[in-house]
């Protein structure tokens, strides 16, 4: 039997959207499975999957969901609440790994402006959102006030009547869990989401030569602390990850490099990426991006002569395909 939870749709509109809606809409329920029943035939489906890149020194992240919202057109937003809420350990899904957040849903067929994930994560709260460390210690995720909209996924994506669209959320949580200033009692959730479809997606893979990797950046391999960044877009200039893009843009991915020795070759994989052309960039200084809300380093600042920059990098051009596997090698 499936773990989806039962969920309630209700829809804001004006007038005539929501007599429509009801048309669409009206006398359905929801089983355990998170699939509608009694679906009226011009229903369109939707399926919302997660994945995550994974938090350093962490046990277990534990999101706490209520529901999903949806905008179709300028004037109808469409709720699909949970009858019980959804607690997803999401490093439990990583590398590739996914779970469905919503199944096979019955929705309005048609053009959706954006997608809302509505999470409860609030200070002191020991049931809601909260974060669990190698150590043993837990605390609460909040939201600080002002960010909730950054729940929200501007994305368009379509529906069609009788076929099924498949979303994936990328919740990036190295990039959203940030450890409180000083001795905080509660961690701070600023997520990081990434929205694409399942159907328009490849992977990148490859190997990075640890060795190699520290001989072009004037290094040895022990003092070469590794990471992997991509970019969207070709020759793109890499940046560290810190949310601002004045200094440059930021990755849409990123992970360190761990090899089991210093001079052996690192395998790794980015999933999800949706079609297109990207940056592939390499470097030894992955330890200098401590804190993905601050800028540690600048790549449009001045390197005084004789002097090397606090991160350098390694960068190749990929293609990404839909439905494959692009590899990129390093160096």
């Amino acid at each position: 039997m499936s773990l989806l939870p039962r969920f309630r749709t209700h829809i804001l509109a004006t007038p005539i959207l929501l007599a429509l809606a009801l048309l669409a809409l009206a006398a359905c329920s929801s089983g355990n499975d998170g699939r509608s029943s009694n679906i009226a035939p011009d229903s369109g489906f939707l399926t919302v999957a997660l994945t995550d890149a994974p938090v350093d020194d962490a046990m277990e992240v534990i999101v706490v969901f209520t529901g999903i919202e949806l905008q179709r057109g300028a004037a109808s937003s469409i709720n699909i609440d949970f009858d019980t809420p959804r607690s997803i350990d999401l490093l439990s899904f990583r590398d590739g790994k996914t779970t469905n957040l919503v199944e096979g849903t019955s929705v309005l067929p048609g053009d959706y402006e954006w997608i809302r994930l509505k999470i409860r994560a609030e200070e002191n709260l020991q049931n809601g959102s909260r974060i669990r460390l190698r150590d043993g210690r837990q605390f609460p995720l909040y939201i600080p006030s002002g960010l909730e909209s950054g729940l929200k996924l501007n994305r368009r994506f379509r529906v069609a009547q009788g076929a099924t669209t498949r979303l994936l959320i990328d919740f990036d949580l190295r990039k959203s869990v940030i450890a409180p200033p000083g001795q905080g009692s509660n961690w701070i959730l600023r997520p990081s989401l990434r929205l694409v479809d399942q159907l328009e997606v490849g992977n990148l893979t490859g190997t990075v030569d640890i060795a190699g990797l520290a001989t072009a950046q004037q290094l040895t391999s022990s003092q070469c602390r590794a990471g992997l960044y991509v970019y969207r877009g070709l020759d793109i200039t890499p940046d560290d990850m810190d949310g601002d893009p004045a200094d440059g843009v930021d990755p849409i991915a990123y992970q360190p490099l761990s090899p089991t020795a210093p001079a052996t070759t690192v395998n790794y994989t980015v999933h999800f990426l949706e079609a297109g052309d990207y940056t592939v960039a390499a470097t030894c200084q992955f330890d200098v991006d401590a804190d993905p809300s601050r800028s540690e380093y600048d790549p449009t600042a001045t390197v005084a002569p004789g002097t090397l920059p606090s991160m350098r990098f390694l960068r190749k051009n990929a293609r990404i395909l839909t439905g494959t596997t692009t590899r990129t090698d390093f160096p």
